[in-house]
């Protein structure tokens, strides 16, 4: 069951417990939610399936990324290079530094995630989860999976950024081809759904 509290302005926001499940079967779940810390941090365990789909590349203008593994072997790539961490092993992604992380292995991955300061990072993993699960996009490999996390992209800029001008570029484009497709981001919260 989704977990939801509203915030003093009306709009519904994650709790503890939240669980937001993506197209490529990677699973979320909000252990510590920003409500429960005034924003300081957020804090979420997650599984990456076998071969997971990777983010693309990307920064946190102003957020610490850090990551403990609990069980398997997560690659991340910081600043271009790749490295594996295996259980019990940690890292902290400093903001503005160019990561992206990933399951090569044909287990799945458990890991802590935590976000500092939390921004909108809840509400950026609930708006992927509530969008695919609204049209229907169950699978990683669906073409509007990176149409729509492009759009989503531009939409959350204080918490996730493309800072590649490659990346740059083609996010720009899938976004226009969104648009030009008339795809919309909008989902209401009845389609929010655990």
């Amino acid at each position: 069951m989704q977990l939801r509290v509203e915030s003093a302005n009306g709009e519904e926001r994650s709790r503890r417990g939240a669980r937001f499940e993506m197209p490529d079967g990677s699973v979320y779940v909000i252990t510590k939610a920003a409500r429960d810390t005034r924003g300081e941090r957020t804090e979420m365990e997650f599984t990456l399936p076998p071969r997971n789909v990777s983010p693309p590349p990307h920064v946190h203008p102003r957020q610490f990324d850090e990551f403990e593994v609990l069980e398997g072997t997560l690659e991340l790539m910081q600043d271009g290079r790749w490295r594996s961490y295996g259980e019990g092993e940690a890292v902290s992604v400093p903001p503005g530094t160019l990561h992206t992380f990933r399951n090569r292995s044909d287990a799945p991955v458990r890991a802590k995630g935590v976000h500092r300061p939390a921004v909108r990072f809840e509400e950026y993993l609930e708006h992927i989860h509530r969008l695919m699960s609204a049209r229907g996009i169950t699978s990683g490999k669906d073409p509007r999976v990176a149409i729509y996390l492009s759009m989503l992209t531009l939409e959350y800029d204080d918490t996730v950024l493309s800072s590649r001008l490659r990346e740059r570029v083609l996010l720009r484009a899938l976004a226009a081809v969104g648009r030009l497709l008339r795809m919309d981001t909008r989902v209401d919260r009845a389609s929010a759904v655990a």
